[in-house]
């Protein structure tokens, strides 16, 4: 009876849906995924989310990470005219919105050359990545900015 049960037991297990599946947000976390990107249409944007917004909850729902979803918000048109509508005006913002600071001009130099080679949703993921730290930089960052946790800047 055991050698059925055991191998029974482990097959359901296998089969059965885990948070990891779905992800942070997972099935029960759509109110929390809905929360997180109206935060970020909020604070990058400047704007309640619109109906187009469900794209980038169903993303987080799925387990896409969170850093990809929010680049995907920060390298869109709307973020790069708000920012300015130049590379250099665009990474500047986002050196403002993910860390607080203004880029080194060696930093500035880099990802601006960036966007000209790459998409700007790429080269906004690898800001967010570096957490806009001076990557040439080895000192300890134990400070790092935490896109996810408010800001008293933007309340």
């Amino acid at each position: 009876m055991r050698r059925i049960i055991l191998p029974a037991l482990l097959l359901f297990l296998c089969v059965l849906p885990s948070n990891a599946q779905y992800g942070r947000y997972g099935n029960s976390g759509a109110r929390e995924a809905q929360r997180t990107v109206a935060r970020w249409y909020e604070r990058y944007l400047g704007r309640e989310p619109d109906p187009y917004s469900a794209i980038w909850v169903q993303s987080l729902q799925q387990g896409q990470d969170p850093e990809r979803v929010l680049a995907g918000i920060l390298g869109s048109d709307e973020y790069y005219r708000r920012a300015g509508g130049t590379p250099v005006a665009f990474v500047r913002q986002l050196y403002d919105d993910v860390s607080g600071r203004r880029p080194s001009p060696r930093e500035l130099d880099h990802w601006v050359h960036q966007v000209r080679q790459r998409s700007r949703v790429d080269v906004a993921y690898g800001i967010l990545t570096r957490n806009a730290q001076n990557y040439d930089d080895d000192r300890d960052h134990s400070d790092r900015y935490d896109y996810r946790r408010p800001s008293s800047r933007y309340r």
